[in-house]
């Protein structure tokens, strides 16, 4: 089923490449990622390899704190059930023009990894130095590190891709055994997936292969499983029997079971079950599971596809999540990206927010809240239902929302914590609360850790409780701010929870809140809204008070008063004895825990390559790598007038920058680097310059 999919999806690129290349021009020299073919993976190194060094995501992998029932959106719900989220993430739909990041704003970014335990990039790319109109693709693509990095950043793993079949290559070459007993393929699919900093691969045998090369593939997989770092994970798409064949069994048996253990031997950590289950077939392959010794939420995954069917896929998840019982297994969602890739007029940054709404309702259920998820018809749920019938958005035939079934997770456990609400992307970038960059900018790579629950407001009384939401035109820091808003008074004082922590509290513990104010003087009607492990249904209230200026502020609160306790979950909490028409922009909340801690500057700031054409450049910008006690690292441009002009922000060593323009006739142009630490502290600034002429 991927591999028509994948054709159709071609199909569907090549038509929107010339509208997606006028909207952002792709540079002279710009960095794109591509797919390996057999003997580019058997001789990849990452000296030879264009471009390698500015597709690494450093970014660790983060630890999730334990599940903690009470301050789930729904306590009943099992934390077993893992789910795999399979997702196109290139910047565009043009294959030549798969970036890390890139000038628009209109882009496919992920908001709610906290409902995903695996990501996979599902995509194919033309092998480097392929022809445009005539492309040969790739086996094993990489995925995204701008989404790696994200992924990371919320405990997440990061899966490559292998795809089979591709035109023009031989299978016997992908499974060659040296006599040393060792496989080519598989030595480099560590190497590779070790310095780009991924996680593992998605395998996806979609063309039968002769009996012979089956058995080398799976003696390959075990070669593979058995020497990867601990935490690699290989997922098996449901496709391909022992003797070669494609068969798909819509679950989990004897016929496929060999794809995860052969005879005690661990072969594929995972497997993504193809989407015609059943409750039979899904009670069936638990069971065997565990008679395997299995666990049906780790390794089994039911595949859902919404890229094709949208919110109404034709066999219903909740066969996967029975009501009043145990679930059957994991959860596999193909397609997420469905969101933006479906969306009318998505590359117009004016029609995003239908965007967003659509990725609330997949993840949050129709009603965009966590806490009152599920369809809102109950009849038309079967296998294929009319594709004729239009996709009523206000008509969820079999769609939940995946908070129906899993909770959120958090990794919110260690100090400092810090999210200044930044989605990745924007309409401008913005430092200290002022418009730094009026370009239109996307990067997975530097998204924040977003609130657990999108939304999750409760008023106390008869009224509607306010409206939280991403604010593109306000921010502090990045793209975008946390805005709340609407009629505010007596009848509806409103909670909205934000974060999902697990944070030990001692006397040196502080919670500061950035929010911007109208005029000085005037009342926030906003409280720090807090719950404790302790006492998980009663919130701690701490009074932010009055707007100290117009303009951003800072409110500094100290949580020692809580000593010895553990904070469960931090929330805002707004109230008004009159009514007012209420708005409430923050830029930034942080918990930290005594003093900051400076990063040293960086060293080695160099411009690497630049290509000057008329009044723009291209840089290629290279420093040491340090990664001690930083966060990111943010590099500017000095203007004339010295102000500074933000022109990227990354965790790595090198930057490309797309497009430097000439200001005036200014001879040359100061190139600025800052490290930043975990908690926003900034390190002092080193500086080189760019000669125009």
């Amino acid at each position: 089923m991927l591999a028509a999919l994948l054709a159709a999806g071609v199909a569907a690129m090549a038509l929107q490449t010339a509208a997606a290349a006028a909207e952002t021009p792709k540079a002279d020299h710009q960095p794109y990622m591509h797919g390996y073919n057999v003997d580019q993976i058997k001789s990849w190194s990452p000296e030879t390899d264009r471009f390698a060094k500015y597709f690494r995501s450093r970014v660790p992998l983060a630890e999730r704190i334990p599940a903690f029932a009470p301050t789930q959106a729904n306590p009943a719900l099992s934390t077993e059930p893992q789910v795999m989220n399979l997702s196109a993430d290139y910047d565009k739909e043009a294959f030549f023009e798969a970036y890390r990041y890139n000038d628009s704003f209109s882009r496919n970014l992920l908001n709610f990894w906290q409902y995903t335990d695996l990501y996979g990039s599902w995509h194919g790319l033309p092998v480097d130095g392929s022809s445009v109109t005539n492309p040969e693709f790739g086996v094993i693509n990489l995925p995204n590190p701008a989404y790696t990095d994200a992924a990371h950043r919320n405990g997440v793993l990061s899966l490559g891709g292998w795809f089979w079949p591709r035109a023009g290559q031989t299978f016997s070459d992908w499974v060659e055994k040296k006599p040393d007993g060792s496989f080519p393929v598989a030595d480099k699919m560590i190497e590779m997936a070790q310095y780009f900093g991924f996680d593992g691969y998605f395998i996806n045998q979609e063309a039968s292969i002769s009996k012979e090369n089956a058995q080398k593939l799976m003696e390959m997989i075990k070669y593979l499983r058995a020497k990867a770092p601990e935490g690699f994970h290989l997922q098996w798409y449901d496709s391909l029997s022992v003797d070669g064949r494609v068969s798909y069994v819509n679950g989990f048996s004897s016929s496929n079971a060999p794809w995860i253990v052969d005879n005690g031997v661990p072969v594929n950590n995972s497997i993504f079950m193809n989407y015609a289950w059943n409750e039979t077939r899904l009670a069936n392959a638990h069971a065997y599971a565990q008679s395997l010794g299995l666990d049906p939420y780790k390794v089994l995954f039911a595949g859902t596809e919404n890229d094709k069917y949208g919110y109404n896929p034709p066999y219903d998840p909740r066969w996967i999540f029975p009501a009043g019982k145990a679930p059957k297994s994991g959860w596999a969602l193909f397609g997420t990206d469905m969101v933006w890739n479906k969306a009318p007029n998505k590359f117009d940054p004016n029609a995003q927010e239908e965007v967003f709404r659509r990725e609330r309702v997949y993840w949050s259920g129709p009603n965009q809240d966590p806490t009152r998820t599920g369809r809102t018809l109950t009849t038309g749920c079967s296998p294929y239902p009319d594709q004729g019938v239009p996709n009523n958005p206000t008509e969820y035939r079999c769609w939940d929302g995946v908070a129906h079934y899993i909770p959120e997770r958090s990794v919110i456990g260690s100090y400092p914590f810090q999210s200044s609400f930044n989605t990745g992307h924007g309409t401008a970038f913005f430092l200290d609360g002022e418009i730094s960059s009026a370009k239109e900018w996307n990067n997975a790579g530097i998204q924040d850790i977003l609130p657990s629950w999108q939304w999750w407001a409760k008023s106390a009384g008869t009224g509607a409780p306010l409206a939280a939401s991403f604010d593109y035109g306000t921010a502090y820091d990045g793209g975008s701010s946390l805005k709340v808003s609407g009629k505010l008074g007596a009848a509806n004082p409103t909670d909205l929870r934000l974060f999902k922590t697990k944070l030990a509290i001692s006397n040196d513990v502080n919670l500061s809140i950035m929010y911007k104010s109208d005029a000085a003087g005037t009342p926030t009607h906003m409280k720090a809204a807090l719950l404790f492990e302790d006492q998980p249904d009663r919130f701690e209230y701490i009074d932010i008070g009055s707007s100290d200026t117009a303009g951003w502020n800072t409110k500094t609160l100290s949580l020692g008063a809580y000593s010895g306790r553990t904070l469960a979950t931090i929330g805002l909490h707004f109230a008004s004895a009159g009514t007012v028409d209420y708005r409430m922009n923050i830029g930034r909340m942080a918990v930290t825990k005594g003093a900051s801690e400076q990063p040293a500057a960086p060293a080695g700031l160099k411009i690497d390559e630049a290509y000057v054409r008329g009044n723009q450049a291209e840089l290629f910008v290279s420093w040491t790598w340090n990664p001690d006690h930083v966060a990111y690292y943010d590099l500017y441009r000095i203007k004339p007038d010295g102000n500074k002009e933000a022109i990227g922000r990354i965790m790595d060593e090198v930057y490309y920058v797309k497009s430097l323009e000439r200001i005036g006739s200014e001879a040359e142009t100061t190139i600025e680097l800052v490290a930043v630490g975990p908690d926003g502290t900034r390190s002092s600034a080193v500086q080189t310059k760019l000669k125009w002429d």
